[in-house]
């Protein structure tokens, strides 16, 4: 029985594309050194509008928790008094003023507004939290699907180069087998179309590639498309070198 063995980058793939089930910067994603997951905290780092959604989210953290800390009033009064000179033996009224802090009685409407205040907070921390978790993860998504397709060329076109090289490999012994008049010429011509026509679509499989890493690095990579770019390159190697220890 024949087995085929999973390139590691695949169960790699795979492994972070269930991992997203919490919320949080991408140095929660551990850097590891591998290069897929250095592409990911590229990509999710360097896109502004994840990036303004996670500042959105800081700024809803950073405030006060309506929920939390003891009710009080600072209360301000004022009003005129009347006041007596003892040595002068005088009397005159002027105002006064005075600055108090009160904590207030047991209040039902006021215990009921810091529910109602402490419920709305939870709602806007849970709703940025949420909405920011969607928005990185279709991030990563879309960019695990273009990773897929990158792999699906790159398995391709190395399927190809196989072929071009077992079917040249069998030239030379088709040569001697025209020279023995054990097979025709034109066995020889059509085996040397199947080379050109081989060649052509490793070629084809050589742009799709280079278009494919180029937009992935334009649409994703923002202001470090060339760092991903190259980051794509290493991707590749890694994969194509996996795949020819299988």
């Amino acid at each position: 029985m024949i087995r085929k063995k999973v390139p590691a980058i695949f169960l790699v793939l795979m492994g972070i594309t269930f991992s997203f089930a919490g919320w949080g910067k991408t140095e929660e994603l551990t850097a590891n050194g591998d290069i897929l997951q250095r592409i990911i905290n590229l990509v999710v780092e360097d896109n502004p509008t994840v990036q303004s959604q996670r500042s959105l989210l800081e700024q809803i953290q950073a405030l006060p928790n309506p929920g939390k800390g003891l009710d009080f009033e600072v209360s301000l009064r004022g009003g005129m008094a009347t006041y007596v000179d003892e040595d002068d033996r005088e009397i005159w009224a002027g105002p006064s003023a005075s600055v108090g802090l009160e904590i207030p009685l047991f209040s039902s409407s006021r215990r009921k507004d810091r529910i109602m205040d402490r419920l709305t907070y939870a709602k806007e921390l849970e709703k940025a939290k949420q909405d920011y978790l969607a928005l990185k993860n279709s991030i990563i998504s879309e960019l695990l699907n273009k990773l897929k397709k990158l792999f699906a060329l790159l398995n391709e076109k190395k399927k190809l180069e196989e072929l071009k090289s077992f079917l040249i490999s069998n030239t030379e012994t088709l040569k001697q087998q025209v020279k023995t008049g054990v097979i025709k010429a034109n066995d020889l011509w059509e085996l040397t179309e199947r080379i050109m026509d081989t060649e052509t679509n490793i070629y084809n499989r050589s742009s799709e590639l280079e278009l494919l890493k180029r937009e992935i690095a334009i649409n994703l990579g923002g202001k470090k498309s060339g760092r991903l770019r190259q980051m794509l390159e290493e991707l590749s190697v890694e994969y194509i070198g996996e795949r020819r220890l299988e």
